[in-house]
């Protein structure tokens, strides 16, 4: 009985490759552009890895590099985004990661789209 606990164990804590990612995703919005407090949804069904993070890029705190974003739900397939408040120039970015190893190797893909936003 012993064994078996014990070969059950050592089986169960192999290290292994991250998981594939890909932070495809398309949106609604047409021609990249929006008007000031128009939504729009982000479609994510071919986006893939262990943890998907979005960034509105409307603020500082909110941009890929800078700040911080906000977690997808896997298995989600869209997401609705409420409308940017302001006119102006802003970075939608979405990051797909995954962790292999116990954690040594990150596999990791980003894909940004640049969206203007207008006064209606």
């Amino acid at each position: 009985m012993a064994f078996f606990v014990l070969a059950i164990g050592l089986t169960g804590c192999n290290k292994e490759e991250p998981l594939p990612v890909s932070a495809a995703f398309t949106t609604s919005i047409q021609g990249n552009t929006l008007d000031v407090g128009q939504g729009f949804t982000v479609y994510t069904s071919d986006a893939e890895g262990e943890f998907l993070t979005y960034f509105r890029g409307d603020l500082e705190s909110t941009t890929y590099g800078t700040g911080f974003g906000a977690s997808l739900g896997i298995g989600s397939d869209s997401l609705v985004i409420s409308g940017y408040a302001a006119a102006g120039n802003y970075t939608f970015t979405l990051v797909a990661t995954s962790y292999g190893n116990w954690g040594e190797t990150v596999a990791q893909d980003v894909q940004s789209i640049d969206i203007t936003v207008t006064t209606p």
